[in-house]
């Protein structure tokens, strides 16, 4: 990996999100405004459950930052004539993506940081994490097994022009299956689909260290959780590596990256 290419996708990265002021309203007002309509929802209910709806609040501003890497700045590149010289050079387009993750990842976790001090200072909900020692570091793990399925996600929309039409479609499934606004419990048949997604067991060991007495997907416990998200972590990064070095490779042999 070209280490100074990621550098300065990062840069260019966070001068494009500074630089376009309409991003702010998807990437952070949205989470926010999530999470009040969510406890309103909720009406005067406490504990676990108004934890959720925060999480919830706070994954979605993660995922919806995620979405963003893969999905809109591939699209960016397409339309204004960037992609090409991008292709042309030295460095694989993974680095130029695992730059833009970075940044996004940033983000996402201030996001979600901000719902949480939001929820706590101007909702006054009343938000207690039974161990914070543990429940802190879970959630960058789970903003990184986000990211790390952006990754993944970012190869596939190298080939298709719909990348808006994908990332839409995308958007509310992982967020439904990765259990931050459900429980995974609650999912009947389709729970299946939720152990092979990193973040549910990222979302699963915060429930786990925020609640006492919560009930996991498992019995295995918390460092189960952890184990089986980096797993997956592991599977979807390989996968995007390998995704990416057979895309380049036809599209640099067929020369059709922007043909509409």
């Amino acid at each position: 990996m070209n280490f100074k290419a990621v550098a300065s996708s990062f840069k260019q990265q966070a001068i494009q999100f500074l630089a376009d002021p309409q991003w702010i309203i998807p990437s952070i007002i949205a989470p926010f405004m999530f999470t009040v309509v969510a406890l309103y929802m909720y009406g005067d209910a406490d504990g676990p459950i108004v934890l959720t709806a925060v999480l919830g609040g706070g994954v979605l501003g993660m995922w919806g930052n995620m979405l963003f890497t893969s999905g809109y700045t591939i699209t960016y590149d397409r339309y204004n004539g960037t992609i090409e010289p991008i292709m042309l050079t030295p460095t694989h387009l993974i680095d130029v993506i695992a730059g833009r993750s970075i940044w996004n990842t940033l983000i996402g976790l201030v996001n979600a940081l901000l719902v949480f001090v939001f929820a706590e200072l101007v909702l006054g909900v009343g938000v207690s994490v039974s161990e914070p020692l543990i429940f802190f570091p879970m959630l960058l793990m789970t903003l990184f097994s986000l990211a790390s399925i952006g990754l993944m996600l970012s190869a596939l929309f190298v080939l298709t022009r719909a990348s808006f039409v994908v990332m839409t479609i995308l958007e509310f499934p992982i967020y439904v299956f990765s259990g931050a606004l459900f429980p995974v419990s609650v999912l009947g048949s389709f729970q299946s689909i939720s152990y092979v997604l990193a973040p549910s067991w990222g979302v699963d060991a915060m429930k786990t260290a925020a609640v006492h007495g919560y009930e996991s997907m498992t019995s295995f416990g918390i460092y189960f959780d952890v184990i089986m998200m980096l797993l997956l972590m592991a599977i979807y990064i390989a996968s995007a590596f390998l995704l990416f070095r057979v895309i380049e490779r036809n599209i640099r042999e067929s020369g059709a990256l922007v043909r509409y």
